[in-house]
C-alpha cells in the first residue's frame, strides 16, 4: 500500500485575502527509508511556477518524511497539487527499480 496524503489549510492574511498551505506526506506500509539505504537522495520535483513568482524543489527523503508549502493562490494549489502527484508517480517508478533490480524485465505494449 502507497499513498499520497494531501492536507489544505486557508489563513486570513494581513490585508484580508488568504493564503494557503499544503501539506503532503506519503504513507506506506513498507520501510521506505530502508529501501533507498545507499541510494542517492534525488529531487521528485523541480518546477518553475507559471501562477507564482517561484521555484519548487522537493527531493526523495523530504517528499516520504513530509514537506509543507506556502501558497499564494488557488491557481498555485492546483498547480502545485498536480506537480506532487507527478511526484508521486516519479517516486512510485522508483520504488520498483529498486526492488527488481538484477532481474529480467519485460516491457509490452
Amino acid at each position: 500500500m502507497l499513498k499520497l496524503i494531501l492536507r489544505r489549510h486557508a489563513k486570513s492574511g494581513l490585508i484580508g485575502g488568504k493564503k494557503f498551505e499544503l501539506t503532503c506526506r506519503v504513507e506506506s506500509d513498507r520501510d521506505l527509508h530502508a529501501l533507498f539505504k545507499g541510494y542517492p537522495d534525488e529531487l521528485v520535483l523541480a518546477y518553475k511556477s507559471i501562477w507564482a513568482d517561484r521555484s519548487v524543489s522537493l527531493k526523495r527523503s523530504e517528499f516520504l518524511r513530509g514537506s509543507k508549502f506556502s501558497i499564494a493562490s488557488l491557481n498555485e494549489m492546483i498547480e502545485l497539487e498536480e506537480r506532487l502527484q507527478m511526484a508521486f508517480d516519479q517516486t512510485k517508478r522508483m520504488i520498483n527499480i529498486v526492488e527488481t533490480l538484477e532481474r529480467d524485465i519485460a516491457l509490452e505494449e
